[in-house]
């Protein structure tokens, strides 16, 4: 009899520790399914923070656009500081040669450039470009045959004046002299087989 209490005693005994070996693996178990999911549930949440757009980086694209606007403003108020009058209402009236200087080096086309101004505008200061070209003749006979046949270009010059007051009427800019090498004129010193083109490059008020 004192043996079968003795096994019945053990076996009591090996129970209870069976049943809590089982809870700690369901446990360790629940654990890291546990462990598992805040796993998966974090990595989403890590994309969408990546993908969204931070407070400091709209802050920069702001910032950005607001020095780009600046910039544009200052170079737009610098072209303007900087940009010529339109000489509006100065024409040409009549281009006069009054002489050619011959030289060894480079003669001289000396001109009378008078200008109109019927526009609006009172101006103190003009700035013309003359243009000097060689028509030569039908019958030219300088070289056989003659070097330059067709309408040439054969200088240029700048001429400017500043007047008390320019508001109506004319004005002229006397003794304008043109440069060029004769020979690109057929060695030419008849007025009449040269001619003048004038452009306003700049006219400032008064």
């Amino acid at each position: 009899m004192t043996r079968q209490r003795s096994r019945r005693r053990l076996l009591a005994a090996a129970v209870p520790l069976a049943l809590a070996g089982c809870l700690i693996e369901a446990d360790s178990d629940a654990t890291d399914d546990t462990g598992q999911a805040v796993e998966e549930g974090t990595t989403p949440e890590s994309g969408g923070t990546d993908d969204a757009p931070t407070t400091e980086s709209v802050a920069g694209n702001e910032e950005t656009a607001a020095q780009t606007d600046d910039t544009g403003a200052v170079a737009n108020a610098s072209d303007e500081e900087n940009a010529t009058p339109d000489p509006a209402g100065i024409t040409v009236e009549s281009t006069n040669i009054s002489r050619i200087i011959e030289s060894i080096y480079l003669s001289q086309i000396v001109a009378d450039v008078t200008v109109r101004n019927s526009g609006e505008h009172t101006y103190g200061t003009l700035n013309l470009r003359i243009d000097a070209y060689y028509e030569p003749p039908d019958d030219d006979r300088t070289y056989y045959p003659p070097r330059v046949d067709d309408r040439t270009a054969v200088g240029r010059t700048y001429a400017e004046d500043t007047f008390d007051s320019f508001d109506s009427g004319t004005r002229t800019f006397e003794d304008v002299v043109i440069r060029y090498d004769a020979e690109e004129a057929n060695n030419s010193t008849d007025p009449d087989e040269f001619d003048l083109e004038i452009a306003v490059r700049s006219a400032e008020p008064r």
